[in-house]
């Protein structure tokens, strides 16, 4: 009676048994792997997302390579962007930050800063005060997505020629 009940409990859980001989079970269980339905959910906001961006190009418009993370948060992909030629840098910062979806997470602002003399971008984010959660409280993987996204593509831009990105909240530098 309790192996008929655990039969019909593993069978109600996608779970069945594998390989019967003569009506008994042999013990080997079988696992059916569902698919997640956030992937397709995820790939389709990327995609509508992508072409949002694609669907309004500036006038004297310019090319730059966004580094997004990877879906593994290993690695950067770069993907191509039309921003408008002036203020290029800045229109960059702002797309990249204004694509953060992190929950209870908000940002009042930022200032972007260039030190012309030693090629260092300092980003000043200001965390809005109504914020559940501050830069600390973010993941490894959601710092990557911001700061290194951030980071990687204005450091790979050519026309920029920039050696460092520097980051810090409300003036003070950040630490991570």
């Amino acid at each position: 009676m309790g192996a008929l009940l655990l039969g019909l409990m593993l069978a109600g859980c996608g779970v069945g048994w594998e390989g019967e001989t003569s009506g008994e079970a042999t013990g080997e269980v079988m696992f059916r792997s569902m698919p997640n339905p956030a992937d397709d959910l995820q790939q389709a906001a990327q995609v509508t997302h992508s072409q949002g961006r694609q669907w309004t190009v500036p006038e004297n418009a310019t090319t730059v390579m966004v580094y997004r993370l990877t879906s593994d948060c290993e690695g950067y992909q770069p993907e191509p962007v039309q921003v408008a030629e002036a203020g290029a840098l800045d229109q960059t910062v702002a797309l990249i930050l204004a694509e953060q979806p992190f929950p209870e997470f908000t940002l009042s602002g930022y200032r972007v800063t260039v030190d012309p003399d030693t090629k260092i971008v300092t980003i000043d984010l200001r965390v809005a005060r109504t914020s559940r959660r501050v830069l600390n409280s973010l993941s490894l993987c959601e710092q990557k997505a911001m700061l290194g996204s951030l980071k990687e593509t204005l450091v790979n831009h050519p026309d920029w020629e920039i050696e460092a990105v520097d980051f810090t909240n409300r003036g003070h530098r950040l630490i991570l």
